[in-house]
């Protein structure tokens, strides 16, 4: 009775996690709205980014109107090539021997950040869309809360 009972535990506490981990992927076109309405310049860059990786179905950069930093945005063609972009990216950046790290994997998410000579780099994966940033430290916490706006 007792297997039995830790057996459910088990299972319902594996589905409720699970379940939480899951994401909502941002559609491109909804990011380029929400970063034009925060005053970003938006440019599609999708053709320049294929010819270095076929599985992207499309790319933006948006930068800060005054060109404090800019966060790309790709969409891929499924989750397996979002994978093995986040992991190889994560793989240069961890190679860095930064000063201050962090990651978090769960379900369809993954993040990755880091502090290193003065600069905020973070990756974020949410199923097979990917943003991306590399900025000054400074700007960190802005940039933190706008990722966290946006899902990311």
């Amino acid at each position: 009775m007792k297997k039995k009972l830790l057996f459910t535990f088990i299972l319902c506490i594996t589905l409720l996690l699970t379940g939480c981990g899951a994401k909502e992927t941002l559609e491109s076109s909804t990011f380029k709205t929400i970063m034009e309405k925060k005053n970003f310049n938006v440019i599609d860059q999708t053709s320049s980014v294929i010819s270095e990786n076929n599985a992207v179905e499309i790319s933006y950069y948006a930068e800060t109107q005054d060109k404090r930093y800019a966060i790309e945005y790709y969409s891929f063609n499924g989750e397996i090539p979002a994978q093995a972009f986040y992991a190889k990216q994560q793989a240069i950046l961890g190679s860095t021997g930064s000063q201050a790290t962090t990651e978090v994997n769960v379900g369809n998410y993954s993040k990755y950040t880091m502090i290193h000579n003065g600069k905020f780099t973070a990756i974020s994966r949410v199923s097979n869309t990917i943003v991306y940033v590399n900025a000054n430290n400074d700007y960190a916490n802005e940039i933190k809360t706008l990722l966290k706006d946006i899902g990311y």
